[in-house]
């Protein structure tokens, strides 16, 4: 009876921990963050830490805003040093598109380089509810992530957002893969930064609003963005705007 119940338990706190992340990274993938050039203010940071995840820099006239703070404040700071290679401008501004920690854990390295940490309320509110049972779960996982400070921040908005005047909108439409989940639109460059909502696979949707969801991305198409690119926020990162009509297909086949 004892062996079964620990197996249980094992079982559980698998299905716990994988909730809010994605499928983990093949083992040949070795831990590095890489930045690379997508248009002239942007720039795509693919994080290999963990679960490989992908955000985004936007390099403003005067100063930088960082779309998803990476894993920790480790890879935050390995993408400060990145940032710092390709431009002087600092980092002002970081988005939490929702509370995971992938998005999130690496708010205090930005906060103490005085970056503001920006999200909509109902991000604030989860992380600040959820985040330290997040990194507990976290590390039973993954035994090298760190001990983090939750961090939380500090201009939050009720819904969508504007920022660098007008060429970033944070744009809330409802749930999705998490209730807080937010795309980034990026009007002059005619990029869509899609995060944990939008990717090649179906991932991980243990925590998703599965009726919910569908009825999110009808509603990002019907706003009719001029969009030429999307970047999801795992796996590979660029894709064309037919991404959505696919990822809506993948929802469906598993409704079936």
């Amino acid at each position: 009876m004892r062996l079964k119940e620990s197996v249980l338990a094992l079982v559980i706190l698998f299905l716990v921990v994988f909730a809010f992340a994605e499928p983990p990274l093949a083992s040949s993938e070795s831990p590095r963050l890489v930045l690379t050039r997508l248009t002239d203010k942007l720039y795509i940071s693919e994080d290999y830490f963990y679960v490989k995840e992908n955000s985004v820099v936007y390099i403003g006239n005067s100063y930088v805003t960082v779309i998803g703070a990476t894993w920790t404040p480790r890879t935050a700071g390995l993408l400060a040093d990145e940032i710092a290679k390709i431009t002087p401008k600092p980092i002002r501004e970081v988005v939490d598109t929702n509370h995971d920690l992938d998005r999130a854990g690496g708010n205090a390295y930005f906060k103490s380089i005085g970056a503001r940490i920006v999200s909509i309320k109902m991000t604030r509110d989860l992380l600040k509810r959820e985040g330290e049972r997040s990194v507990e779960l976290t590390r039973r996982a993954f035994p090298d992530y760190p001990k983090i400070d939750i961090v939380l921040p500090d201009q939050v908005f009720a819904g969508g957002f504007s920022l660098q005047d007008d060429d970033i909108q944070g744009i809330y439409l409802g749930p999705s893969h998490k209730p807080d989940d937010i795309f980034v639109y990026f009007p002059k460059e005619k990029v869509l930064y899609g995060g944990c909502v939008l990717k090649e696979q179906l991932g991980n949707t243990d925590g998703a609003d599965l009726v919910e969801y569908p009825k999110t991305l009808r509603k990002l198409k019907q706003l009719n963005l001029d969009i030429a690119t999307i970047v999801a926020g795992h796996y590979s990162p660029v894709h064309g705007p037919e991404l959505i009509d696919q990822y809506l297909q993948l929802l469906a086949q598993k409704g079936h």
